[in-house]
């Protein structure tokens, strides 16, 4: 099965086209803002240089969030978009569910995801060492998150890492080994779509906290596709 990986849920735009045979091609650079702008020529650049199609992608797998609301709307408007075009299965896949599987190394223990969420909060969830959801995503200040870090924790992972290191020090308690990532590795997203059952619906948009901003009342790609909260 060949598929196209899109994430633009946090400060990175990243595409990734995995071939039937493994062969992968990746793109990932940082980016704030504009994700629009730059998604659409970097998966015309991944195809070019995989040597395929739009049309020969037999599944698209992008992050739903949580993470920045207009990043993940934009990279689930293309998905969604391209498989309602080409008659294709998109499959969503959490960015913190991502996000703990983005270190080549197997945990000995439960992975905490946490993203930095701005506003003193950070967005975290837990899963075991084989990937099963513990602690569904939420949304705390770091020291209330805190207390949902399991004792045997292997690895704190994301750009909220730091944040929980440091509440962790001044509690006083164990700090687990962390590695702060600015979002997913494109390809343990693209494995995960691969491994993920074929979808009854299309994605949605996974929110733990409402926007800062209301999206525009006018009529739009994000709006026909009908987005559900």
């Amino acid at each position: 099965m060949r598929i196209l990986a899109l994430d633009t849920s946090l400060d990175l735009c990243q595409v990734a086209f995995v071939a039937a045979s493994g062969r992968a091609v990746l793109r990932s650079e940082p980016l704030a803002r504009g994700h629009g702008e730059r998604l659409f020529a970097m998966i015309a650049e991944v195809l070019d240089e995989a040597g395929v199609t739009l049309a020969d992608v037999d599944r698209f797998a992008v992050t739903t969030g949580p993470g920045s609301f207009t990043g993940i709307r934009i990279g689930l408007a293309a998905a969604r978009g391209f498989g309602l075009a080409l008659k294709r299965p998109v499959v969503g896949i959490g960015t913190l569910a991502a996000l703990a599987r983005s270190f080549e190394d197997r945990p000995s223990g439960p992975v905490v995801s946490v993203v930095d969420a701005r506003k003193g909060e950070v967005y975290m969830a837990v899963h075991a060492a084989g990937g099963m959801e513990m602690v569904a995503p939420f949304v705390a200040t770091a020291e209330v998150a805190l207390a949902h870090v399991p004792p045997d924790t292997a690895l704190l992972i994301g750009s909220g890492a730091p944040l929980l290191v440091h509440a962790a020090t001044c509690a006083g308690q164990r700090v687990p080994p962390h590695l702060a990532r600015s979002g997913p590795d494109v390809l343990a997203l693209a494995r995960l779509g691969l491994a993920a059952p074929a979808p009854a619906r299309p994605p949605a948009p996974v929110y733990v906290r409402p926007p800062d901003a209301k999206p525009s009342r006018r009529p739009s790609l994000l709006a026909a596709l009908e987005f559900d909260r």
